[in-house]
């Protein structure tokens, strides 16, 4: 592949939920977009033309190092990897290799260009585990206690690219997002997987019946339109050495996301605890302290939480219908 001469912005795993988003934020910069995807079915050919995806696992090191040697991108996205909390408990050698060693692969490379290339590495408000209420809302302060192998994968991918920063071979900053929600998210995430369910009864796919978990927790949700406004702020005042919180700074409880969609439906629905999907949460209430990025960027959270939940909904209502993607 011929890349520009002009270094590019590079997005790892674009291919993604996040990734669509992302191309579209960042397109009217002006500065070359380029995505690496692992899957060819899931490019967003309608958002970035296909001589600009690039065919990269990251696990595979020479892939790596060609990729990142011909294109000397001079900003980096690092979204790929394995997103999924129950996927990476299932399979945590997989999960090692890609989130780690991906990441480590990904670093060497960057810092062989010995041009000190600027590196977003998103990891996850996971990384914080289990803290207590009390404690007040979650500071990029607080020390890394990551609950399950996904959270350990990330905070461990932090830890690897600090020394990278530190003797000044990338530049380095770590965004920790919370939960991100919009249309086109796999319904294997608690919003997604409500709203499928609410669209198949409404067009008559399925028996009145929303099969839940654990409903009665808050937690922290964010439009994803949102939060890759922010990740292209990042690009415009990159602050070097810094960790920030992405997130609305808001909790909803999980049942008034279902209830919301279910006034939606206007169907008369009941609501079953599935003992499968039931995981119980130490955590009741989880708080977000997003005044670090908001102090550097201006950043905040536009879409009420309420337009989200009706765009996810009427996109399951499309793609179930035949009517989309």
């Amino acid at each position: 592949m011929v890349f520009p001469a002009s270094s590019p912005i590079l997005i790892t795993g674009a291919e993604g939920f996040v990734g669509a988003y992302l191309i579209r934020e960042l397109l009217p910069l002006g500065v070359p977009v380029y995505g690496t995807y692992f899957i060819e079915e899931s490019r967003h050919l309608n958002v970035l033309s296909e001589d600009r995806w690039v065919s990269c696992d990251l696990n595979d090191r020479e892939a790596v190092f060609s990729l990142i040697r011909d294109l000397r991108p001079a900003f980096v996205y690092h979204l790929a990897g394995i997103s999924f909390v129950p996927a990476a408990e299932s399979n945590r050698p997989r999960a090692l290799a890609t989130n780690v060693g991906g990441t480590l692969n990904l670093l060497e490379a960057l810092a062989e260009l010995g041009t000190s290339p600027h590196l977003i590495l998103i990891s996850s408000g996971e990384v914080y585990g289990k803290v207590p209420e009390e404690k007040g809302p979650l500071r990029e302060d607080l020390p890394l206690q990551p609950a399950n192998f996904y959270a350990a994968t990330k905070a461990a991918s932090e830890k690897i690219a600090w020394p990278f920063h530190e003797r000044g071979e990338i530049a380095l900053t770590i965004f920790r997002p919370f939960n991100h929600i919009g249309p086109g998210q796999s319904p294997t995430f608690v919003t997604s997987d409500f709203a499928r369910q609410v669209a198949r009864i409404a067009l008559g796919q399925a028996d009145s019946v929303v099969h839940v978990g654990d409903i009665d927790v808050y937690r922290d949700f964010t439009d994803v339109r949102d939060i890759v406004r922010g990740y292209r702020l990042g690009y415009e005042k990159f602050s070097p050495g810094g960790v920030f919180n992405l997130a609305s700074g808001r909790v909803v409880a999980i049942r008034e996301i279902l209830e919301t969609l279910i006034a939606f439906s206007g169907k008369d629905i009941s609501v079953a605890r599935d003992p499968e999907r039931y995981r119980k949460a130490e955590v009741r209430k989880l708080r977000v302290d997003i005044s670090r990025f908001q102090a550097a960027t201006g950043w905040a959270p536009r879409i009420p939480i309420a337009r989200t939940l009706r765009d996810v909904y009427e996109d399951w209502l499309r793609r179930l219908s035949g009517d989309g993607a």
